[in-house]
């Protein structure tokens, strides 16, 4: 999941600055597409995988395999640059959520926020496009919205925004009364 609140500070501050030179080349969205491409052979690729997050590999071994891949795929310079400053200072672990982060961006620069919805069941089509309208009627903006299971909620809604969050869970209102309750003795 992509939230923007589970990105680290770090991938947002690299995101960002990538996003910077992208706007300055007026390539943010061909960067989009090589960094989406990137994260997709990252998730099919056991081995990739462990290459980028272990850090029993050694720069010069993550460095040489990311420029085969670069060599067979068709990537921009900003984002060979990116993986090899982050590969440089030992931080391509971060990878994919600096792209998570520059989506993020590029979401915002856009006018859409992202809505992590939280329930503890799978949501139909028509609440899901409900929860759409009520947000969009709440921010002004359009929503896309990640959706997560967590059937510890029981039952009932939380859905984060950026830093803020609404939280309409039943296991919520369980706790808050419980703690009442121990007040009152």
């Amino acid at each position: 999941m992509s939230n923007e609140t589970s990105i680290p500070e770090v991938a947002k501050r690299y995101a960002k600055a990538t996003f910077d030179l992208a706007e300055a080349e007026n390539l943010s969205e061909a960067i989009l597409k090589d960094l989406t491409a990137l994260k997709k052979m990252i998730n099919d690729n056991e081995e990739l995988s462990r290459l980028i997050l272990s850090p029993t590999f050694t720069s010069t071994d993550q460095t040489s395999v990311m420029n085969e891949i670069f060599k067979k795929q068709d990537v921009s310079v900003l984002v060979k640059n990116l993986v090899n400053v982050l590969i440089k200072n030992r931080r391509v672990n971060l990878l994919v959520s600096i792209i998570n982060a520059y989506d993020h961006i590029m979401k915002s620069n856009s006018g859409e926020i992202i809505a992590e919805v939280i329930t503890a069941a799978e949501l139909k089509d028509d609440q899901r496009q409900e929860i759409i309208s009520n947000l969009k009627k709440m921010t002004g903006k359009e929503i896309q919205i990640q959706s997560k299971i967590e059937p510890e909620i029981i039952a009932g809604i939380k859905v984060k925004i950026g830093s803020q969050m609404i939280d309409a869970s039943v296991s919520t209102k369980l706790n808050n009364l419980k703690i009442l309750m121990k007040g009152a003795n």
